[in-house]
């Protein structure tokens, strides 16, 4: 069961000549996914906002196309925090073709700009992240 899903469809504008989802699509579609749910969780747009959380690692496997207009699902399946870095992992579905267009895998770490170097995930938000994945 999914910790959090969010709908939407395939515009033109994240398409490739062939009318097919760009690869780079499939990233922010994880991303507008982590947004919504942050926002869920938090009540806000981002975590604590003297830490940022920039992505450090991606891998992505694709199975099956999106094509323009397509309407399609992001699952985050599960969230692993560590002491540093929070491991985000997603299932795109495609929802017209009825499977599974991609899964992914997103590595943030914590990270002070002020003090130039990652730090550790904020106490408050651990809490916040491992109730939510315990509930599902």
């Amino acid at each position: 069961m999914a910790i959090y899903s969010r709908e939407d469809r395939v515009y033109w504008s994240e398409t490739d000549a062939a009318q097919i989802a760009h690869f780079t699509s499939f990233l922010r579609y994880c991303e507008k996914t982590e947004e919504e749910f942050v926002i869920s969780v938090v009540g806000r747009r981002s975590f604590p906002p003297e830490i940022l959380f920039p992505r450090v690692h991606v891998e992505i496997d694709y199975y099956a196309p999106l094509r323009v207009h397509d309407r399609y699902r992001v699952d985050i399946d599960d969230i692993k925090v560590g002491r540093k870095s929070i491991t985000w992992h997603y299932t795109i579905h495609n929802l017209d073709l009825g499977m599974i267009s991609a899964k992914c895998t997103i590595v943030t770490v914590a990270f002070d700009p002020k003090k130039w170097e990652s730090v550790e995930v904020p106490e408050d938000l651990r809490r916040l992240l491992e109730e939510r994945v315990k509930k599902n």
